[in-house]
């Protein structure tokens, strides 16, 4: 049988952007927790530094790339009472990622950003799925004159899930789902409900093109891979990005440690950020499980992705 062509996608541009130590008058005075609005502002403030970034990421291979709204959500911006700029930081990301594929030189495609619309990996008082899906309709319709495809993405829940996907198989356009999961080897959603159950709500949606995991440690992702393929439709893709840092999102937010989580020696560097050598081994790992589109999320940069292009193509 001949092996599924993979797809490359990019890394994680809100941390990337906020370690550039940009000084935006948007954020001028506020405090520390509202820094990672610093990617958001980018878009209007220093729309340059986006698209270079965007570049960087296709020049190390990636072959679709996503739009930088990924905190830019009502909720995020009504916590500094700019809740009004919403839509133009939204336009702003779709014109620099558009921006970015003009100066390519090469076909990419442009993912439109269907993120979290509250904390990421909050799993309570998120409201019903018709209660988000409002939201997720106005974020795709303004978006959607920029994008190739829609990226509902660190879903958490499964009533998130359906408002993301619902909303993103109206536009019309093709879409793909990714969930954030437990760093544990049980293949739940941070919810704690099944990644199968969340896979079976959005598996006969017309456009899905993907089913994703995202924003988790790379052995949770190793673990969820079997799970995910079998319960995909065989038309539908399967894909996977890692979170970079040593500390798991499950230890962050709870502390302790990640049962079953084994971090070797010698995989992060002096700050604790994966290395591209080994981002790169666990995406080889992915793709023999089964993933077709590879990527990677937070603290993952092009560089990463350079060398996993290289290992796996």
């Amino acid at each position: 049988m001949q092996r599924k062509r993979t797809t490359i996608f990019d890394g994680g541009m809100g941390h990337l952007l906020k370690g550039k130590d940009l000084r935006l008058a948007s954020l001028d005075g506020q405090q520390p927790d509202k820094y990672f609005l610093v990617g958001a502002y980018a878009n209007v403030e220093q729309p340059s530094v986006v698209e270079d970034l965007h570049l960087e990421f296709i020049k190390a291979g990636a072959e679709v790339i996503t739009t930088n709204n990924f905190a830019a959500t009502p909720w995020a911006l009504h916590s500094l009472g700019k809740e009004h700029d919403f839509e133009g930081l939204l336009e702003a990301a779709g014109q620099a990622s558009q921006q970015a594929v003009a100066k390519a030189g090469k076909p990419v495609q442009v993912a439109g950003c269907l993120p979290p619309l509250k904390d990421s990996y909050q799993t309570v008082d998120l409201g019903t799925a018709e209660l988000m899906q409002p939201t997720y309709m106005q974020m795709a319709a303004i978006l959607e004159p920029y994008v190739d495809l829609f990226l509902c993405e660190t879903l958490t829940s499964t009533a998130e899930t359906m408002a993301a996907a619902s909303a993103a198989c109206r536009s019309g356009k093709p879409f793909w789902v990714s969930w954030t999961l437990e760093d544990s080897e049980h293949a739940r959603l941070r919810s704690g409900e099944s990644l199968q159950e969340a896979v079976k709500l959005v598996q006969s949606l017309p456009g899905l093109q993907a089913v994703l995991v995202n924003c988790c440690a790379p052995q949770a992702i190793t673990a969820a891979l079997p799970v995910l393929r079998a319960a995909a439709p065989d038309h539908v893709g399967v894909g996977a990005s890692a979170n970079g840092f040593k500390t798991s999102t499950t230890e962050w937010l709870g502390g302790g440690t990640t049962p079953g989580m084994i971090v070797p020696d010698g995989d992060y560097d002096e700050h604790d950020v994966i290395t591209p050598q080994a981002y790169a081994a666990h995406a080889k790992q992915w793709q023999k499980l089964g993933a077709t589109i590879l990527g990677g999320c937070c603290a993952v940069g092009p560089a990463h992705i350079k060398h996993m292009t290289e290992v796996i193509k």
